[in-house]
């Protein structure tokens, strides 16, 4: 099937002002579009916090090897020695609640207990044996299952009086009827383009103006910018946290960055220099990190976040074992969406699936990061979210003086609000080769 297109090339290449990134930050990344997949998140969600729970009340059971229940025992003996207690209390806490408050703060998860939930294996087979989730199939562009039968008998079908007049002889043969018989359904309104556009967002298909940048002459200059970066500049403390915390402490930073297909990956805990005070700042030049923009092949749009967390450097290792979870959470969701949509052929939506498999991802990511803070009273701030997403390599920002062709977002200010302060972090977003 072609993939879904609506742009008209001309136009914009005509018009490269209107052809422009957009940059967005916040403290939360926004949770999927489609209802059906968000519902999908938030069970993948409930059940992490579960397993995370569960071995917190229960560190000695034992866990499957390679298991996001593994890393999690691993992380709960890195936290220092006074968080420990805390939180096995709190989750014995939640042990100790009926099924219904559990079900209430781990979803379908939560109707087990705590052993009967890692007996069954986790977070990687907690669905098995429970009520399915209530998905709407229409929401996700998944027709009845009678519905392409019907469409094939009143066109004859695959045999001799249908599409194939001679027959099917051999395997090739039956991949191509099922193949044109894809085509066929597509104009009948079985996974219509349009239709999937509206449930998913438009692909592009294609980058509008390849690997070239375009020109005030309307000509593509020789340029080519595959890179997407992130840049560090600065970072101020605008109140010091209460009462004693940052005033002689270390800052450090940190982060988790998401690609277009909900790859997820560590951004390690760098030191930003000590004694912040009231109206204190550091600059702090650092390209963070960068993604490669020709991945996942041609298909746009591309949007990329970085999570940044704010904390003291002695912290107990947040950030070390983190991207191990989001690993385990973006392939049960990548599952999960994957056997909710088995009865629709991926060449409809594939890139689709995958932007849509990373926003779950990312908002899992950040959703659980904050649930865990919460949790531990740790001493780092809610996490700051920071997001681009753009149509091509090509695209631009505006100048200060309002000409387009600008290859930075220019300076933007991630601010981070806990313990009593307040703290920004000046930061960009680059089109590099």
């Amino acid at each position: 099937m072609p993939t879904i297109n609506t742009l008209n090339l001309p136009q914009f290449r005509a018009a490269p002002q209107l052809f422009r990134p957009m940059a967005t930050d916040g403290t939360g990344v926004e949770p999927p579009d489609n209802s059906e997949v968000r519902k999908i998140a938030e069970d993948v969600l409930g059940a992490t916090k579960m397993s995370f729970a569960a071995v917190a009340a229960t560190p000695d059971a034992r866990v499957a090897a390679g298991s996001v229940e593994e890393i999690f025992k691993r992380a709960i003996k890195d936290l220092p020695g006074a968080n420990r207690p805390v939180l096995q209390n709190l989750a014995e806490g939640w042990a100790a609640t009926p099924e219904v408050v559990r079900a209430a703060e781990f979803g379908r998860a939560g109707t087990r207990s705590f052993a009967e939930h890692l007996n069954a294996g986790g977070l990687q087979s907690f669905d098995i044996g429970l009520a399915e989730l209530n998905l709407d199939q229409k929401l996700l562009g998944v027709e009845s299952s009678v519905r392409m039968p019907l469409y094939l008998l009143r066109n004859g079908g695959l045999g001799d009086a249908g599409l194939f007049g001679d027959g099917i002889d051999s395997v090739d043969d039956l991949e191509d009827a099922v193949r044109m018989s894809n085509v066929a359904a597509a104009a009948d309104d079985i996974g219509d383009e349009n239709r999937l556009a509206d449930l998913f967002g438009m692909s592009l298909g294609e980058d509008p103006w390849g690997d070239g940048v375009m020109g005030d002459s309307g000509q593509l200059d020789d340029a080519v910018t595959d890179k997407m970066e992130f840049w560090l500049h600065r970072v101020k403390c605008i109140d010091e946290t209460n009462p004693e915390f940052w005033g002689n402490d270390e800052i450090a930073i940190a982060g988790i960055e998401i690609d277009e297909n909900g790859d997820t990956k560590k951004i390690g805990e760098q030191r930003v220099g000590s004694g912040f005070k009231d109206g204190r700042s550091r600059r702090y030049v650092r390209k963070f990190t960068w993604f490669n923009m020709r991945e996942n092949g041609n298909n746009w749009p591309k949007s990329y976040s970085v999570s940044l967390l704010l904390a003291e450097k002695d912290n107990g290792g947040f950030s070390k074992w983190l991207d191990g979870v989001w690993k385990k959470v973006r392939d049960k969701v990548k599952e999960a969406v994957a056997k909710a949509v088995a009865k629709l052929a991926e060449s409809y939506i594939g890139p689709a699936l995958a932007r849509i498999v990373g926003q779950a991802a990312a908002w899992i990511v950040d959703v659980f990061a904050g649930w865990l803070i919460k949790a531990l009273k740790d001493d780092v701030f809610p996490p700051f979210t920071a997001r681009v997403t753009t149509p091509s390599m090509s695209a631009r920002w505006n100048y200060a003086n309002g000409r387009w062709g600008n290859p930075s977002s220019g300076r933007r200010l991630a601010y981070f609000n806990g313990h009593g302060g307040r703290y920004s972090v000046e930061y960009e977003w680059r089109f590099a080769s």
